[in-house]
This record gives C-alpha cells, structure tokens and sequence, in this order.
C-alpha cells in the first residue's frame, strides 16, 4: 500500500476537521489533506517545526518501528492521545476500530531519518558491551557517547536507577513515567544554578578531582568506587563496565558553576544527626507504581508492614514477610516477632523485600533513599508514582494489562473491566492526603503503635 492509499484508506472525516482547526486551514476534501501531508514529509522546516512539540515516547516510537517490518507497509499501533499527541494531532497516527492506530512505513522512515539528522536520535550505541575490551588507547570510542544526544544517554539508567537520583538531588516531578523523570533529571544537570546540590554530596576527594577535571575538559572516568556518589546523583553515567563519563552539556553547565562559593553541606550519617529515613517502596516488575516515604527511625518490622500496606492502599495487614538475601527477616534467631524486631540496622546495610500476603504474589522493594529529620514521629508518603495495586487481581502481569485498560476509555473492555477493579481496592487518583491523614492517626500517640 503506497502513502496515498493509506490516507484514502484511513483517513475519516473527523481527520478532516482535526486538520483544519491544527493547521488554522480549510481541507475540504480528502485529496486536499493527502497532498498537504504528503508535501509536509518533504518540508525540513515543517519537520523540524513538528518535532519541537514531539514527546521522547513518539520518538521511541519512531526509532522502534522503523526496525520493524510493516505489513502492507502499515505499522499498527496504541491509539493513545495521551501518549503520542503529537503524531496524532499531525494525522501521522490515523485511528483505526477505536482503541488501535496506523502509521505509514513512509513516514516512519522519513521522520526517523529527519530525526537522526537534527541529532535527537544517536548516530551509534550510548553504551558499549562490556565483553569489549577497551583499553587506554581506546577510548576515543567513548567520544561520540559524551558528545550524543544528552536524552539518551541519559536513558541508559533504569527508572528505579532515576528515582533515586532525583531522591539524592531532591527533585519532585508531577509525572509518572521514565520519559518525565529523564526530562526532570536533565534539565537540573545542566542548570548551573542548580548543580551545587549535586556537588554538596560528593566527598572532599571526589569533589575536588571532579574540579580539576573540568578545567581540563575532562569528560572520562574510569568506574571506580570513589565515583559512587557521582553516579548516584547523575554527575557521571556508566557506559561500559571499566568506564563512566559526563556529558558535554553537563560539563559546561559545571564550568559556569563558582566552586568557590560553594557551601559544602554533607553531613556524617550517624544517630546523632538524623531521626527519619527516607524509603522508596516500589512493585517489583512494576516500578513505575512507587511510594517514597518519611518514616521515623526505631521502627519495628510490623510498623512498617503497616506503613506500607496503607501507603499502597491494601488491606491485609500483618500477614506477610520481610526478607533479605532470599532470607526471611521477620524473625530473629531468638524467635521474636515482628513487632519485636528494629527496623534500623536492615534499612542502613541490607537491601529488603516486603513480600504481601495475597493471591497476587506482590513484592515491593524498599530502597533507603536517604537520612533526614522530621518534626514528628509520624510517617508520611512525600512523593508517589503509579495507581493503586490492585488487590487480587491476577499478579503483576494482570494489573499491569488492568491498569492499561483503564487508561483507555474507549477500549471495549473498559466498562466491564472498570466495574471489576471498583469492586476491589482500585483508585483512579491515588489519595495521598487520606493515607497521610490515616497515618498520622495511627502514629500519633506516642508510643509504638504494636
């Protein structure tokens, strides 16, 4: 099927009238669009124009399915407004039967060479296998990496691995996916103004090496423990398994930066200074469903169970187990229970799992972001991301499938699945100021609560 087929083809009058309110122009014909789209694909500057207003996730999209074969040329997709504005409000993405799209072969190429070209997409991998060997006199190949489109380099980190740099920097984001934790990372690397947080946390000798190697356009680091901290608070980015770099756009924010004015905050990690952790819970095999907790130091491990079943807004609490290692930890070797062992010593040196007690096998990672103070003992959720998981749904992979339904109106099973998740523990917005309220009324009485 050629380009002007699949716009006969899927084109609706709907399309028509969307063309002409965006384009501020009159298509009163289907022909009239097609041979407007169609000179649009040949126009650098109306490209270029389109793609001030495209989301990373259409240009993921993009660089996907111009992997991919087309049957008959056409690429299906999601329809989702929400997710690829843009390739729909330009009819790149036409709908078809409602809850699905279809894009040309054509114009995934065009766009994803056009793409390519302004320097959005990386000519080459921002990483490199670490079964290849580089050595000293190799490291050139690194170049093109530092010196790439920042967004994906940048994208080499997980999205837990973000979440915890924007717990080190204290960034807040209002959205919930990768594409919005990558924006707001970024865009607080290459303030000036605003890299000082990240410096604060470096050590004297890291922070002092760091300063040099500006000054000597220093852009390569070998992986190294001291840069431990500069990983963690997005400074530096492992690209392979003997090396790290920073990012050009990172090094000349950093160049602006007065080191000389900069008052170093880091304080030592000892009871004396802190009496609050705090903690990011997320669903393992669904990170993008995550609370990040202030919760009070001495803590036992049936306050925290409680903790985090009111954070994520489940209901069968005291039931389930703590475990390290693939070691359970909910009982010491003396037997105690639950409410008789201190949270403390896990938080600080091992890394802990909360398995719930449901049919949905749920696990939730507890990572201790940082150590701070708080003017109460009462613990409170201070960032989220995600629904509410679903109790008894099916497991991870259910609500996953559940929760992409429900995002979708229109899709055929919307009402019936909708009716299903009511019944149950499902929130369309997640209630932070009621589990707040709940937890403070559980907390607040001076004396554990178990």
């Amino acid at each position: 099927m050629d380009i002007q087929t699949f716009y006969q083809t899927y084109l609706s009058e709907n399309e028509l009238v969307r063309a002409s309110l965006f384009n501020s122009g009159n298509f009163a014909t289907n022909d009239a669009l097609i041979k407007y789209k169609v000179d649009e694909l040949e126009s650098q500057s109306a490209l270029h124009e389109m793609f001030e207003h495209l989301s990373m996730a259409e240009a993921k999209l993009l660089r996907h399915l111009s992997t991919e074969t087309a049957y008959d040329n056409v690429h299906r997709v999601s329809y989702l407004p929400g997710k690829y504005p843009t390739l729909i409000d330009y009819q790149y993405i036409l709908e078809d039967n409602g809850t699905e799209g279809v894009i040309h072969a054509e114009v995934v190429n065009v766009l994803n060479s056009a793409l390519q070209e302004t320097g959005i997409f990386p000519y080459t991998p921002m990483s490199i296998p670490d079964s290849e060997t580089i050595g000293p006199q190799d490291v050139s190949k690194l170049d093109k990496i530092y010196n790439g489109p920042i967004y994906w380099l940048y994208n080499n980190l997980t999205f837990k691995d973000l979440r915890n740099v924007m717990s080190k920097l204290n960034i807040k984001s209002i959205g919930q996916y990768k594409d919005d934790y990558l924006n707001e990372v970024i865009a607080h690397l290459t303030a000036p103004e605003y890299l000082p947080v990240a410096l604060n946390h470096l050590d004297e000798v890291a922070y002092a090496q760091i300063r040099d190697n500006i000054k000597k356009d220093y852009s390569v680091y070998e992986n190294h423990p001291r840069w431990q901290t500069a990983l963690e608070t997005g400074l530096l980015v492992k690209v392979h398994q003997d090396y790290l770099v920073m990012h050009r756009d990172v090094l000349r924010a950093l160049k602006k930066v007065d080191f000389s004015k900069i008052g170093k905050e880091v304080q030592a990690e000892t009871p004396e200074n802190y009496n609050a952790y705090h903690i990011t819970c997320s669903i393992n095999g669904c990170e993008e469903i995550f609370r990040t907790i202030a919760i009070p130091t001495r803590l036992n491990f049936l306050e925290l169970e409680i903790i985090i079943c009111e954070a994520f807004g489940w209901n069968n609490i005291g039931s389930g187990q703590f475990i390290t290692d693939k070691n359970l930890i909910a009982y010491d070797e003396a037997g105690a229970h639950k409410n008789a062992l201190m949270t403390d010593v896990y938080l600080i040196n091992e890394y802990i799992q909360y398995l719930y007690d449901s049919e949905d096998d749920y696990v939730v990672d507890i990572i201790l972001d940082t150590v701070t103070n708080i003017t109460k003992p009462i613990p409170e959720v201070v960032s989220y991301g995600g629904a509410v998981p679903i109790e008894n749904i099916g497991g991870v992979t259910k609500l996953i499938e559940t929760l992409n339904i429900l995002e979708d109106k229109n899709h055929p099973d919307y009402v019936n699945v909708y009716a299903h998740a009511r019944r149950k523990n499902y929130r369309e917005r997640y209630p932070v100021s009621a589990v707040n309220k709940k937890l403070a009324r559980l907390f607040n009485r001076g004396n554990p609560i178990t």
